[in-house]
């Protein structure tokens, strides 16, 4: 019973998730944006609108072997994406805050010879290498950005090795991998304003000068009432 609550609580989390890897994102040139030139990217990606408060989860990035020959990879030689950098004012932390954010995934570690101790993959065929934990999330704290404008970018860097009639490139090639997000401002909140409330008509103030008149109206009166009666 208790598994099945536990797996319930993560997979409505999961769905809370308002941006996924699950669907490609849409590549871009890289040329369209100059901080990925400033970030050294060999592919780039549109990571989508988002808006204050978002959570970004369920990542992973991809292996591809585009090569006629085969590729390795040393485990000891890569390195977990960090934070997603904010742009543009905007900042992001991960939720839970935790180091082991990134896991390698089982069909990397399926790659994994153990004659030669390396993990290979054939010319032509791909794997998902790296994924977010499930119930992790990046979360977007503060967007003060304008529509459209960049507020993060997400940095994914495998290094390769061709392997090619048991020779090996020892010098390797870093694949930089960078997904984008863009702001989706919304309207501006509008701070909720008090009711106005109407004051009643105000009574004259009372002085001593009232009082009397007050006092001279009342005997008058009294007068007029006994006259009236003797007539």
């Amino acid at each position: 019973m208790f598994a099945r609550k536990l797996i319930a609580t993560l997979a409505l989390f999961a769905v809370a998730m308002t941006s996924t890897t699950f669907g490609a994102y849409e590549e871009l040139e890289c040329s369209s944006d100059a901080v990925f030139a400033a970030n050294s990217c060999s592919q780039c990606f549109d990571g989508w609108a988002q808006a204050q408060w978002a959570n970004i989860g369920l990542l992973s990035d991809l292996w591809l072997n585009t090569g006629n020959t085969d590729q390795l990879v040393y485990k000891e030689e890569q390195e977990f994406p960090g934070n997603i950098q904010g742009l543009n004012g905007a900042s992001w932390s991960q939720v839970p805050s935790s180091d082991t954010f990134w896991e390698f995934t089982s069909e990397f570690n399926d790659l994994y010879s153990e004659d030669v101790e390396w993990y290979i993959l054939a010319a032509g065929e791909q794997v998902n290498w790296v994924k977010s934990k499930l119930g992790y999330a990046y979360k977007l704290d503060a967007n003060p950005a304008a529509d459209g404008e960049n507020v993060g970018l997400l940095v994914y860097n495998l290094r390769t090795h061709a392997l090619d009639n048991g020779n090996i490139d020892e010098e390797g090639i870093d694949h930089k991998e960078c997904v984008l997000f863009t702001s989706q401002a919304g309207e501006t909140p509008v701070t909720p304003q008090p009711p106005v409330i109407e004051e009643p008509p105000r009574l004259p103030e009372t002085g001593a000068e009232h009082v009397l008149l007050l006092m001279i109206a009342l005997l008058l009166g009294f007068g007029f009432f006994k006259f009236r009666k003797q007539a």
